[in-house]
């Protein structure tokens, strides 16, 4: 047997460290990076271990997971901490040949012994490791998270709240996740669960978790005294890819103790914003009189970049209050929030228990100030104060007709869509013309966001709302009040303009009505011209167009108005409610088209009582487009027309506006098909009989099932073609004989009527296979033309074979016999047509058996006894 020289080292290693009760030693550790240049990265191993260990490791072999190998000496000074604890540190740099990702790690042969939750832990390696992505998709350089509190060591009280984070924090603002892994042992695999490693509340009871987000570790509560070994896993994302993660192997001793953790006073999320001061008391207490708790806090915001937070700590007795201060600035702005850690720890001289909250504070962008908004003509005109915050790339203006009420948080993304607003457009200036196809009648309203060159977006803006001016007409109904192919009629009425500037337009005034067929229109022609008026207020503004082929096509209209014979303007397109059925099985659906600029609001669906008889009834009301009428009668003819409810969101105009489409009739028709029937198989291999029986939807989720199609395939994979057809709801059995086999593949389907002949969905595919074993050969042959045994062949009967690969051999390997014949009918006479002598033959077989998946082969050899031969 093969040893490699590593399993050699530590064999040999573990032989020295039973020998010494010291010699165990590590307790946990983790890998950290951080970026220097090209592919060229800074490593940081820390380790803890035992002081008193004589296995100590002034020097590790770090494995770069490139293939190569470097051997890096332990940084000085040591730091000797508590219960026989001391932090090492390994510093190396190491250059990656190009992008790739690659797992960096280090393996020590010996962990802690007396570990109660991995086996005979004396004994497993302990292995620490981190992923590091390098790509050029991931944007800059990735550096590894930082981890602020070392756990070396980490105590817990037997039947006590033990909490724990290792306030870690990541340098590049990425996105970080948590979780609970097992610990690494040899060649830096994650120890098999449950023969080698459980986790610690499989062991020690009570539940262990870890929160995803923040990183708090909890065991809620340990039971069982002694030593614990955990692995917790940090993920780093950016912008929603995994660009890295780094494992954290810990130790923690549970022990009896009489202590309680303090208590932290939670202090909600907040969002402030740029140039805010920020002053956020943080108080604890303990449970225990007179102890006295330490009061601190971790996170990025205290390292990372040019403006950092502070916490103000304290210690006292019973009580304690910690400030954090902070003045954010408009760098500060982040579309995430900031995370920090509030630690709360007491003095109790047995073990020190601490208690940990969470509080997220996320910095904005002051919102622009001052936005109004004024009519030019058919556009917007909108004007803002600028951002308070310099280095602002652009601004986003958001639009929503009529006014929606402003209770957003500041807090959320996506403030304004959140509220109903739509982004049109975007700004370098504090200011923006919305030229789009804007209606006369409608109320506009925007608000403006500042937006920063990292993406981050500001506050919502105050809203403000405006309407153009009522210069042109405005069309109010678009109504069908007869469908005919070739006499139906259109009603159109719109509004006069009533703030046309009558000193500048001074009449006489008229309207000139257009048509095009369809929805939005086509090509125009001009099909109404009102009499000239004095008065804008007289002029007449209502129209029946006759002729119209309304049974079979929407009609578009638009009116412009004329002072003197010259244009003024020209109202928007409107288009009359176009409706269209859709049959199925009891049931039609009613759905239409509309193009018009009021905002329908409610749409009434009526249906004729008796067809022809012109009398509509309401049958139900929807205020979305699309209705489906059901309870009718396959094959009856029904009627409808719908009313549709509408208004401009301005006052000065006729409300509510109701329209009329067309009518329509249809049929419903059985579309449907049933719901599939349930399979079920069996066979019997003696008989060679395969029994199908399958379900009745009938008698659970169809009322309509008349007949079945039963479908096959011999070989599973091939297409299952249909086998046979039954046609009463009743026939739900088959037996499937007659063909040499019973493997295959079966699916039943569903039919109702023949006038509608819809087919269910496949039932569920049921497959069997063939018996094995049934093809055997007798030992003994006695070809002496007595006319009994003379021919040798197989016991029968055999099954399910296709064919054979027999080979017959003398006791000195000649081969005397071969043939593909599962009959096989052997004379006794060798190849050369000679008759074999008396004696012991070999044989060797391979049959190849028709099974679900193909013709399968079974090989099997033995020997045959020839007799009687002469």
């Amino acid at each position: 047997m093969q040893m490699t020289f590593k399993k050699l080292t530590y064999l040999l290693i573990f032989i020295f460290c039973v020998s010494n009760a010291y010699a165990t030693h590590n307790r946990s550790g983790s890998i950290t990076y951080r970026h220097i240049s090209g592919y060229t990265y800074e490593f940081t191993v820390t380790t803890c271990t035992k002081t008193s260990s004589e296995a100590d490791r002034p020097e590790l072999e770090i494995a770069w997971g490139d293939g190569t190998i470097d051997t890096v000496p332990r940084q000085l000074p040591i730091q000797f901490l508590i219960d026989d604890v001391q932090k090492n540190t390994y510093v190396a740099q190491h250059t990656f040949t190009g992008p790739a990702t690659y797992i960096v790690s280090v393996e020590d042969p010996n962990r802690n012994s007396n570990v109660l939750n991995i086996t005979n832990s004396v004994d497993k390696v302990f292995c620490i490791q981190t992923e590091i992505v390098i790509s050029p998709f991931i944007g800059s350089p990735n550096n590894s998270v930082v981890i602020e509190d070392c756990p070396c060591p980490e105590y817990a009280c037997l039947n006590k709240l033990y909490c724990y984070n290792l306030s870690a924090y990541d340098p590049d603002g990425d996105s970080l996740s948590y979780s609970l892994v097992p610990c690494r042992g040899e060649d830096c695999l994650e120890m098999s669960i449950p023969e080698i490693y459980e986790y610690p509340d499989d062991v020690g009871g009570g539940t262990m978790t870890i929160d995803p987000v923040s990183g708090t570790l909890c065991w809620d509560v340990p039971t069982i005294p002694g030593i614990y070994n955990l692995a917790i896993k940090i993920t780093e994302w950016r912008n929603g890819f995994y660009v890295g993660s780094v494992v954290q192997d810990m130790q923690l001793t549970v022990q009896s103790c009489n202590n309680d953790p303090p208590v932290i006073i939670d202090v909600a999320d907040t969002c402030v914003f740029a140039g805010t001061n920020v002053n956020i008391p943080f108080t604890a207490t303990d449970p225990n009189p007179g102890e006295v708790i330490t009061i601190s806090a971790t996170g990025a915001v205290f390292n990372v970049g040019n403006n950092t937070a502070t916490f103000v700590g304290a210690s006292n007795a019973d009580s304690v209050t910690g400030n954090f201060l902070w003045d954010p600035e408009c760098s500060d702005a982040s579309t995430n929030y900031y995370t920090v850690i509030i630690h709360a720890m007491d003095n109790n001289q047995t073990v020190s228990l601490e208690d940990l909250s969470t509080f997220r504070i996320k910095v904005d962008i002051p919102p622009p100030t001052n936005l109004t908004v004024n009519p030019l003509a058919s556009t917007m005109q909108l004007d803002w104060d600028a951002s308070t915050c310099t280095g602002i790339s652009y601004y986003n203006i958001y639009r929503s007709l009529d006014s929606t009420d402003l209770d957003e948080d500041c807090c959320s993304q996506g403030a304004a869509l959140n509220i109903g607003y739509e982004l049109i457009g975007t700004s370098t200036t504090t200011d923006y013309t919305d030229a789009s196809t804007l209606i006369v009648g409608n109320q506009y309203c925007y608000l403006v966001t500042a937006v920063n060159a990292a993406g981050v977006e500001s506050c919502i803006s105050n809203v403000d709302c405006a309407s153009l001016k009522f210069e042109v007409p405005v069309l109010t109904h678009v109504s069908v009040e007869a469908t005919n192919a070739t006499n139906g009629i259109d009603t159109i009425k719109w509004s006069y303009p009533k703030e046309l500037d009558t000193l500048i337009f001074t009449g006489p005034y008229s309207y000139q009505l257009y048509r095009s067929t369809g929805i939005g229109g086509g090509t125009e022609s001009l099909v109404h011209t009102t009499p000239t008026s004095a008065s804008i207020t007289t002029a007449d503004t209502i129209f029946e167009d006759t002729g119209l082929n309304t049974t079979d096509n929407p009609y578009t209209y638009r009116v412009e108005l004329y002072n003197n014979g010259s244009l003024v303007g020209s109202s928007i397109p409107a288009t009359s409610i176009f409706i269209n059925l859709t049959p199925n099985d009891n049931q039609l659906f009613i759905d239409w088209e509309e193009y018009v600029p009021w905002n329908n609001s409610t749409y009434e669906i009526y249906r004729e009582s008796a067809p022809g008889n012109g009398t509509f009834n309401l049958i139900g009301t929807t205020n979305s487009i699309g209705y489906t009428d059901t309870g009718l009668v396959n094959g009856e003819t029904y009627c409808y027309r719908i009313k549709t409810i509408g208004s401009y969101s301005s006052d000065g105009i006729v409300s509510p506006i109701e329209n009329w489409s067309q009518e329509v009739c249809g049929e419903p028709v059985d579309l449907t098909p049933p719901c599939p029937p349930v399979l079920s198989i069996d066979a019997n291999c003696d008989l060679e009989e395969t029994y199908l029986s399958w379900t009745n939807p009938n008698n659970s989720c169809a009322d309509d099932v008349t007949r079945y199609n039963l479908y096959f395939a011999p070989f599973e994979g091939d297409s299952l073609e249909l086998l046979t057809s039954f046609d009463s709801q009743f026939d739900t059995s088959f037996v499937h004989a007659d063909r040499g086999s019973v493997a295959g593949c079966y699916y039943v389907t569903a039919l109702d009527s023949i006038q509608y002949n819809n087919e269910s969905e496949p039932s569920n595919i049921a497959c069997i296979d063939n018996c094995a074993g049934y093809y055997e050969l007798p030992n003994i042959f006695t070809p002496d033309g007595s006319g009994t045994n003379d021919l040798y062949h197989p016991l029968l009967p055999y099954k399910f074979v296709d064919s054979i690969d027999l080979n017959i051999f003398n006791r000195w390997g000649e081969l005397v016999f071969e043939t593909t014949d599962p009959d096989i009918n052997w004379n006794g006479f060798n190849l050369e047509g000679k008759k074999c002598n008396d004696g012991v033959y070999f044989f060797s077989v391979t049959v190849y058996e028709i099974k679900l998946n193909g013709l399968e082969p079974r090989s099997f050899q033995g020997n045959i006894t020839i007799i009687n031969s002469h």
